[in-house]
């Protein structure tokens, strides 16, 4: 490469370089050039940059004049856009600016030139030049909510895993879940299973395939207004609600009959 010989001539032009000013052109420029020049010497004599001593030097030379090199082609594209604009608007401008948009075409594939020779010569003896281009990203499938874990019979209402609360509710935690804990009045996202403890009918189910479902916290029965409090996403939660925390004397005919004991297996998928 020739050494950078001219200084650009651009008086009556400097007030159509912003952004591109005149002395951010004469750096990018001046850069460019002594990049030339410095790959110049090491082709003349270039022994020396194989020595182990001159690595560190060589790893923050070849970095920096990559970096400069870009930094002068963006200096060059916006002084070339900023060139075209004005001679879009007046194009009695292009005779004026001709010569200096040839030259500026010169100094920005030197540019280029120096930028690839400092990536070479950082490959050649084994470091990296240029910053590495970042992984890319593979787009996450949101997961569709299942009832796994989930049990298709009754569980024994005489089970030892049952925990009786003061109020005589009885919970059995079989996954813990993960997570912030509900909370009273939230809105909770579930599969569930119902079923009459005196004789295991199963009265009311939502499992998947379908779609969980979603409720209020405060307006379901006692029994689960008190026992899924606590619960977190994830979790699987059984529930024995005796008649006075479920539905009563009323009961929810037809499939509920007066003062019947219920129990529930509910996994938790979200909650608000």
């Amino acid at each position: 490469m020739g050494k950078l010989r001219t200084r650009l001539s651009i008086i009556g032009l400097e007030d159509r370089l912003t952004p591109a000013s005149t002395t951010d052109f004469l750096s990018a420029a001046g850069q460019t050039a002594a990049a030339s020049a410095f790959f110049e010497a090491i082709a003349e004599d270039p022994g020396w940059i194989f020595n182990s001593a001159a690595r560190p030097f060589l790893v923050e030379r070849m970095q920096s004049i990559y970096q400069g090199a870009q930094g002068a082609i963006q200096t060059f594209e916006a002084a070339k856009g900023v060139w075209n604009a004005q001679i879009q608007q007046n194009p009695a401008f292009a005779e004026q600016a001709g010569p200096f948009m040839y030259l500026m075409g010169g100094f920005e594939a030197r540019a280029q030139a120096v930028a690839s020779i400092a990536v070479h010569v950082g490959d050649m003896l084994g470091f990296a030049v240029a910053p590495s281009a970042p992984a890319p990203t593979t787009p996450t499938t949101p997961t569709t909510p299942t009832d796994a874990g989930m049990t298709d019979v009754m569980p024994s209402a005489t089970a030892p895993q049952w925990q009786t609360q003061p109020s005589g509710l009885k919970t059995w935690d079989v996954v813990t879940g993960t997570g912030d804990p509900v909370a009273a009045g939230d809105s909770i996202t579930v599969f569930y299973t119902g079923w009459l403890a005196s004789n295991g009918t199963k009265f009311d189910s939502r499992r998947s395939p379908a779609a969980p479902v979603t409720f209020s916290l405060n307006g379901l029965i006692q029994g689960w207004q008190e026992g899924i409090v606590g619960m977190k996403p994830g979790g699987i939660r059984r529930l024995y609600v005796p008649s006075n925390l479920g539905y009563g004397a009323a009961g929810s005919p037809p499939n509920i009959p007066a003062n019947a004991d219920l129990i529930f297996e509910i996994k938790l998928i979200s909650h608000t």
